[in-house]
């Protein structure tokens, strides 16, 4: 059975957190100022799980059938962990196969090294040899030791 990935939505006061969904590989959509029912309709009409501690937002998404995680925690890892316990993220990996874009939520893939030679430092280049770029905003990435670092908490 092919399972459809989880998809979210994110409040004005969680970028970092919709920043760490993204490098997961979960669709994240977050806007640094949007209204509440902006943020419904979109949940609604896409059906996306909104992420929010707004009570009353809470409440109006619950009327409104709209899946919901109400985040307490101020810890990003607890977190996660608050999204977990109500819908299984599953093993969360870091890696350029399966992250998105932390800045645009655009879908990564992979490009030749060859490609972007003047676009990487130097010393990247000599010690990389797997690299990503967004669909969206062009960014490059590789596999660096935030991704360890990230991959260990």
């Amino acid at each position: 059975m092919n399972e459809r990935k989880l998809v979210f939505v994110v409040d004005a006061m969680y970028g970092n957190l919709a920043k760490k969904l993204r490098l997961f590989g979960y669709d994240s959509l977050y806007y640094a100022d949007i209204d509440d029912d902006k943020i419904l309709q979109i949940a609604r009409d896409e059906d996306r799980i909104l992420l929010t501690n707004d009570v009353a937002l809470v409440k109006r998404s619950l009327k409104q059938n709209v899946k919901t995680v109400q985040i307490t925690k101020k810890d990003e890892l607890e977190q996660i962990l608050e999204i977990n316990q109500k819908y299984n993220l599953g093993k969360c990996v870091v890696t350029g196969n399966n992250s998105r874009c932390p800045l645009c939520n655009g879908m990564l893939h992979k490009i030749q090294k060859d490609l972007i030679v003047t676009q990487v430092p130097e010393g990247v280049l000599k010690q990389t040899n797997e690299f990503w770029t967004c669909e969206n905003c062009k960014k490059i990435y590789w596999e660096g030791t935030h991704q360890i670092l990230m991959e260990k908490n």
